[in-house]
Parts: structure tokens; C-alpha cells; sequence
């Protein structure tokens, strides 16, 4: 880089005065000369400025490589805790479904339950008023355990009592 460096400076130097000196006295030839070792030193400069603009990359190409290693790790830990979320929301779907399922049949179960304990005491107590009722209307009293009230009498079972005729008195 520095051979370089001076060479171009070198033909520079040597370039301008040839071609300074070839155009004052009208020598074609040799300022063509000179043009062509400013050309030349101008190139060997420019190899020197365009060398520091490119430089090694390979650590820059290691440090890629590493990144793009990174990326890809992270990628396919990315799918991988994805497919596993997806596994999970799936288990945990089937066994909702499954304690809905229970849920229904056990909410089933007691509903069956409650109903037949609601009609056994409804029989129950359907016989309990029929006996009440009866041992009311036989006694013409309450059954026992019943709050004492009046009773109204059917209209058979009054005894008809005889209308006493007397004297003045219209009737049937």
C-alpha cells in the first residue's frame, strides 16, 4: 500500500512538469506521454484511497454468520414453543370438554335426584293432607298437630232441623 502510494506520487511528480513542458513547446507526442503518467499516478492513488474504503470482512462475515445462527435458533425455538402452546390449548380444550361432559351428566344425576325426592315428599304429603283431611271430616275436629279452626260443614251432613209452623207465619 505504501509502494503504491509513493509510486503514484512519484508519477505525478514526474507527469505534470513532462507535460507542462511539452505543451509550451508544442510537443505533442511527449504531453501525451505526460497525460498517460498522470493518468497512471492518478489510478495508483485511487487504488490506495479505494483500498482503505475495502477492507477485510471477514470478521464482519463471522459476526453475520453468528447473527444469522442466533436468528435461526431463535426461530425454530419461536416454532417450537409455538407448536407446543398449541398442544397445550388443545389438551386443555379436550379436558374442558370432557368436565363440561361430566359436569352435565353429574347436574343430570342430581336433577333426577332432586326430582324424586321432590315427589316422594309430594306423595308424602299428599297422603299426609288425605289422611288429615279425612280424620278432619269424620271427627268434625282438626287432626292432631293442626291448629284448631272452624270447620265448615258440608251441606248434607247438617241435620235438616223441621220448620216449627207457628201461628202467623207463612211458609212451605
Amino acid at each position: 500500500m505504501k509502494t503504491t502510494a509513493v509510486a503514484g506520487v512519484a508519477l505525478l511528480a514526474t507527469g505534470l512538469p513532462v507535460t507542462a513542458h511539452s505543451s509550451l513547446h508544442q510537443d505533442t507526442a511527449r504531453a501525451v506521454g505526460g497525460l498517460c503518467l498522470i493518468v497512471t499516478a492518478l489510478f495508483a492513488i485511487g487504488m490506495v484511497f479505494g483500498r482503505k474504503w475495502m477492507r477485510d470482512t471477514r470478521d464482519e462475515r463471522r459476526d453475520l454468520a453468528r447473527a444469522r445462527q442466533a436468528a435461526s435458533e431463535e426461530h425454530h425455538t419461536y416454532i417450537a414453543a409455538k407448536a407446543a402452546l398449541e398442544c397445550e390449548q388443545t389438551r386443555l380444550n379436550r379436558d374442558l370438554n370432557a368436565e363440561r361432559h361430566a359436569l352435565d351428566v353429574r347436574l343430570k344425576a342430581e336433577r333426577e335426584a332432586l326430582a324424586a325426592e321432590f315427589e316422594e315428599r309430594r306423595s308424602a304429603l299428599i297422603t299426609e293432607t288425605v289422611e288429615a283431611t279425612i280424620l278432619m271430616v269424620r271427627s268434625g275436629k282438626p287432626a292432631p298437630g293442626q291448629n284448631s279452626g272452624r270447620l265448615i260443614p258440608f251441606p248434607k251432613q247438617q241435620p235438616e232441623h223441621e220448620r216449627s209452623r207457628e201461628h202467623g207465619v207463612v211458609g212451605p
